[in-house]
């Protein structure tokens, strides 16, 4: 007989067991904080580090509510729970063998988790698996529910695997090699992996917290999610415009030499990213200016300004000796060190003052922007041990959870919103509950396809995915990989060890620079699409699976062949294809990439599609193979019936010049359609008191237009030109 502890959501009872028994209980003490959400405590939950503790704001229930009720998707007792004989906590949410599973955060194979193990820890360049860079504990099934294990632990998910010797629903037993008179008679193919009916998870922590998610449709359940999590982040008008990273050693004279190739070039630039060089010392870090690259920051900073482009500085956390502030840090910091440099505690207020007011002092006080917040994802062999102490008590595997996020809510609360200034900026590592911090994940691998699934998977997690350009092989690969860049949460071109320019490969720089520009004109959709993210939970890019009439992805089986040596048990192939996104409520993005360089298929959700650049009728659920030749070198957009897209009149340099300037408004289809462009003062945290406002804008196929102006701050200007997209 073997003991195990049963979990109630407010004690513990000891159950003896048997081989006849369940070893399983009900759990019977949920709450609903809001609709259609629903949260259970497990044994002594407050006792673990949640990820809601590093939200950057507070749960939107007022927003939640306004999606309206929802049923809890399970029979009261289907949820069971248990504690084992070695501590460890098991959850197990039941699922029906014909039940999708999607999301566990960035994931850059697929986006569909079914029939997998996974090992939930963030780690560095994995291409999924459970180790990644944003590894969230959330999954979302195509029954219309999500699930959140709230805690920043470890944690180990056997979806759909597993199969209890008490389960009613096993598949039947099938012989692998039945006598020559039995073949015909067996129910079905022998199963290596059988259909279990659960998603099984597993912590080892004194509690847990779980919430359950339920709506109408899949983007429902995100959204309640993402709202939960603070709502989504609302970057700073200039963080969707086009950004381009440095060399790693550059200097002062070449940062400006390069502001001045883009405008030589006619090419817009927003952001300017500084690498390792603009440091004293890197790897570990000071965090203070090189003086002999950069001989006055400030005058740098401002001349920069004056361009209208923003500084954005790369650092690494791990703290050198010769960092003026590093004796007050050292008794603030973890046992043992990454690269030779000692690791804050920035659970502890004491470190979050020291780094923050010498950032302000330095940096943001003499006009930065933000950061890229690097090195914050492993691996082991480069990480503290999980036996690591820190001064605050946090356990070393928590802390290496929510490293990354407990840099980027500091530095949004304490460095940017105390001094009610906007930021946005790029993070090696995230997790769960990160949605309303203003940061974009990146990645070191560099396969197109990968990058473009990326941007998908993101979607269903609260996070935001840059598939960044570095270089390419040829021009053509060069123009597919900006052309993804801008239709992505943030453009950037990552040159720091490349020197790559966006007009390196000649043969394209027209059609690079025209998505650059096309990129700009699209911030008052963009923007717009980032305000339904804070306001509605939104994503403002996402996957086709959360778009009405798509359907579930798409995937091609690759059927196993029995190899003694190989493949002893015949496992096959699932591919998924995960190669198209939506942006904003209306444009679906089918990037050209390597495999298919310049041509592609394309699936037309239900619903009538129109070409982006022509009007053209393109389809309704139907697949259609597209061209770059016939696109003339643009990227594939299409625009689904009875959409209005806002755009600038013209091209611009940079986001400044957004502000006041002249709008084109396009509809697409033949029916007349309404649009809330979103406006505030695009910079300041003021939008969080209310002060921002929607320009309610109808539009008939006559291109006839009606205006209700905003209550909050002007930020666009007038509509000057109407064209109605139909051919």
């Amino acid at each position: 007989m073997k003991l195990f502890t049963l979990l109630t959501g407010f004690g513990l009872s000891l159950m003896a067991l048997n081989g006849d028994k369940s070893d399983l209980s009900s759990a019977s003490k949920w709450q609903q904080p809001a609709a259609g959400t629903w949260k259970l405590e497990l044994g002594n939950a407050d006792a673990e580090l949640r990820y809601t503790d590093l939200a950057a704001e507070k749960p939107r229930i007022k927003a939640i509510n306004q999606i309206g009720q929802s049923k809890f998707p399970f029979a009261e007792s289907a949820i069971k729970t248990l504690k084992s004989a070695d501590g460890k906590i098991m959850v197990r949410i039941p699922c029906s063998a014909d039940e999708k599973i999607y999301g566990f955060g960035l994931q850059m194979k697929n986006i569909k988790s079914s029939k997998k193990v996974l090992e939930l820890k963030v780690d560095h360049w994995k291409l999924g698996g459970g180790r990644t860079h944003a590894p969230v504990p959330f999954y979302i099934s195509s029954k219309g529910y999500g699930v959140f294990f709230n805690t920043a632990r470890y944690l180990k998910v056997y979806n759909q695997l597993g199969n209890r010797k008490d389960a009613l629903t096993n598949p039947p037993e099938v012989d692998r090699n039945p006598p020559p008179s039995q073949k015909d008679k067996q129910p079905g193919p022998w199963q290596a992996l059988p259909s279990a009916d659960a998603v099984e998870a597993l912590v080892d922590a004194e509690g847990l917290e779980v919430l359950i998610f339920s709506g109408k449709t899949m983007l429902e359940v995100v959204q309640r999610y993402n709202l939960y999590c603070g709502g989504g982040t609302l970057p700073p008008l200039w963080g969707l415009g086009f950004w381009h990273r440095v060399p790693a050693a550059f200097n002062e004279e070449e940062c400006r030499q390069e502001v001045a190739d883009f405008e030589k070039h006619n090419i817009p630039l927003d952001v300017l990213g500084l690498e390792p060089g603009w440091m004293t010392k890197s790897y570990p870090c000071t965090f203070e200016w090189q003086t002999e690259r950069f001989p006055d920051p400030k005058k740098f900073t401002q001349d920069m300004l004056s361009k209208g482009v923003r500084l954005n500085l790369w650092e690494n956390p791990y703290m050198s000796k010769d960092a003026k502030i590093y004796k007050d840090m050292y008794p603030h910091a973890g046992s043992h060190l990454v690269w030779l440099g000692i690791v804050p505690d920035y659970n502890q207020k004491e470190a979050r003052e020291l780094i923050t007011e010498q950032h302000y002092r330095d940096h943001v006080s003499i006009g930065v922007s933000g950061y890229k917040i690097d090195e914050v994802d492993g691996y082991d062999h480069w990480l503290w041990p999980d036996h690591a102490t820190f001064p605050s008590g946090v356990s070393a595997e928590s802390m290496r959870q929510t490293y990354g996020m407990l840099m980027q809510k500091m530095f949004y609360t304490d460095l940017f919103k105390k001094h009610n200034t906007r930021t946005y900026g790029l993070v090696r590592s995230s997790n769960g509950a990160a949605s309303a911090l203003p940061y974009v994940l990146y990645s070191d691998s560099y396969n197109h396809a990968e990058y473009i699934t990326g941007i998908s998977a993101a979607s269903l997690g609260g996070i935001l995915w840059s598939p960044e350009a570095r270089g390419a092989r040829n021009g053509r690969e060069w123009l597919n990989r900006i052309q993804t860049v801008c239709f992505s949460p943030m453009a950037m071109l990552n040159a720091w060890a490349t020197g790559a320019k966006p007009w390196t490969h000649k043969d394209v720089t027209e059609p690079v620079r025209d998505v650059i520009n096309l990129r700009m004109r699209l911030l008052p959709y963009l923007y717009t699409s980032f305000a339904d993210y804070h306001l509605k939970g939104i994503p403002p890019f996402r996957a086709m699976i959360l778009e009405n009439g798509f359907g579930e992805a798409k995937s091609k089986v690759i059927a196993g062949k029995l190899d003694s040596e190989t493949n002893p048990y015949a496992m096959g192939q699932i591919i998924e294809k995960n190669d198209q996104y939506m942006c904003g409520p209306s444009i679906m993005v089918a990037p050209f990439y390597e495999e298919q360089h310049s041509v592609r298929s394309v699936r037309l959700p239900a619903g009538n599609w129109y070409c982006f650049y022509t009007g053209k009728f393109m389809g309704n659920n139907k697949t259609i193979k597209v061209t770059a030749e016939e696109l003339k070198n643009r990227i594939p957009l299409f625009v689904k019936e009875g959409s209005i897209i806002p755009m600038l009149s013209d091209n611009i340099n940079n986001s400044r010049e957004a502000f006041g300037h002249d709008l084109e408004l396009r509809l697409y289809g033949k029916k007349a359609a309404t649009y809330a462009l979103y406006e505030d003062d695009a910079n300041s945290f003021d939008y969080l008191k209310g002060t921002y406002g929607h320009r309610i804008i109808h539009c008939d196929p006559k291109g006839e237009i009606s205006e209700q102006a905003s209550k909050g701050a002007a930020l666009f200007g007038k509509i000057s030109k109407v064209r109605v997209m139909t051919q």
